[in-house]
């Protein structure tokens, strides 16, 4: 019974076997990244790795367990069979050249790190690559990183670049976590990034309360995110084809950024709670220079808080207990306004670091009376975290009557804890 089934299978890979390339590769490409390992070791298959239009290769699918990326050992073997993975990846084809879309997350640790990236600069040389996606994350996750760690990891970083200067020449999409640098060492790396449109930077800095500058007249960056990084500010002097970018949980004393020469710049999106030795802004200085914003999302944890040019407008996290109408006044400011949305903030969970921020106040005691002209252009309301109780359903009724050509009304249920 054995043997019929060993047959069987045998007999079903003889008629894949026998499926031309393009058939083979598109099934090849939908399958997991040991099928290119499995792969490789038939005569008939082995030639196809190479000719995949997507290479994604992340340090994840190599490890067991999430014990596993503390284990040196485990790591040092994940990093070693990824590297095997890559060369069969990104070996010369010996037929044209099959422009490849990569996709690396490599963990700073081990020699086979500058292995890969040999390899990938072979396959740049070789004009095999067409986009280059690259993340960096590190072994211990941000809130275990002392300084010592950041400024570890900021070296190997530094490392890595010095000895693949051709890679981050052509790198795409750019993740960096928990690297402490020094200010020359950040910009002389993201300068080198000629083709970078799409850049993260997770707990990343040149030290406490530094400022990081950004004057690149010739970037291509068109997405930029800011995640938990302790500059005391940034200065976006000149990133010319940004439209996009998101700023989550700052540290600043004062305003966390500024503007210069940002004329595509369309769509912010600003999350952070406000911490105990932090003072407040006035939101329009803080985007002041950058006229061109359509979409402006706010989130503020649980916290409170001239858009002529605004179309869509978002504010979240908004705390449970604070009244809705201050909001309109946002409304009313924007008067070329198509979505609305807010969303209140009601988790438990999120009450269990509230001794990490500032007190909670509501400067917004009195009820906001909408000015007697009707706001036209108005379609779409969005209520995340709807209640059925008389200042939830005053709110909608206050818009329903203000907005003359409002058309949709979305009302979602408050979220679940995890």
């Amino acid at each position: 019974m054995e043997s019929n089934s060993v047959q069987n299978h045998v007999d079903d890979e003889d008629r894949l076997s026998k499926l031309p390339d393009d058939i083979l590769l598109d099934i090849l490409g939908k399958g997991s990244i040991h099928a290119c390992i499995r792969a490789s070791f038939s005569s008939r298959w082995r030639h196809l790795p190479s000719l995949l239009s997507h290479i994604s290769l992340d340090i994840s699918d190599f490890l067991r367990s999430d014990y596993d990326s503390l284990n040196p050992k485990a790591i040092d073997k994940a990093m070693s069979y990824l590297n095997k993975v890559a060369r069969i990846s990104l070996a010369a084809s010996g037929r044209k050249v099959t422009l490849k879309a990569v996709s690396l997350r490599l963990l700073l640790a081990t020699s086979y790190l500058y292995d890969i990236g040999k390899i990938v600069c072979d396959a740049i040389d070789n004009g095999e690559v067409k986009s280059l996606e690259l993340a960096l994350p590190t072994v211990k996750i941000s809130l275990e990183c002392c300084e010592m760690d950041m400024v570890r990891y900021a070296k190997s970083i530094v490392y890595f670049f010095e000895a693949s200067t051709n890679l981050f020449r052509h790198i795409t999409r750019l993740f960096l976590h928990n690297a402490r640098f020094d200010e020359l060492q950040m910009h002389r790396l993201l300068n080198s990034c000629e083709q970078l449109q799409y850049l993260v930077l997770n707990n990343c800095d040149t030290g406490d309360q530094s400022v990081l500058k950004t004057d690149t007249p010739n970037s291509k960056i068109t997405y930029l995110k800011l995640f938990s990084c302790c500059f005391e500010k940034v200065e976006f002097l000149c990133l010319p084809k940004l439209p996009e970018l998101h700023y989550d949980l700052w540290y600043s004393m004062n305003s966390p950024f500024s503007f210069g020469i940002v004329p595509c710049l369309e769509k912010v999106r600003l999350v952070s709670s406000m911490g105990n030795d932090q003072s407040g802004f006035k939101l329009s200085e803080l985007l002041h220079g950058a006229d061109e914003i359509h979409a402006l999302t706010l989130d503020f944890l649980g916290d409170e808080t001239s858009f002529n040019n605004l179309s869509n407008l978002f504010i979240h996290g908004i705390y449970a207990k604070f009244g809705l109408s201050w909001t309109l006044t946002l409304l009313e400011a924007a008067p070329f306004l198509k979505t609305f949305g807010i969303k209140v903030c009601d988790h438990v969970c999120t009450e269990k670091n509230r001794r990490l921020f500032a007190k909670r106040t509501n400067p917004w005691q009195k009820n906001k009376k909408l000015n007697r002209s009707r706001h036209l252009h108005l379609t779409r309301l969005e209520f995340g975290g709807f209640m059925a109780v008389k200042k939830h359903l005053q709110f909608v009724r206050a818009v329903m009557n203000y907005a003359s050509s409002l058309e949709t009304i979305l009302l979602e249920d408050k979220d679940h804890c995890g």
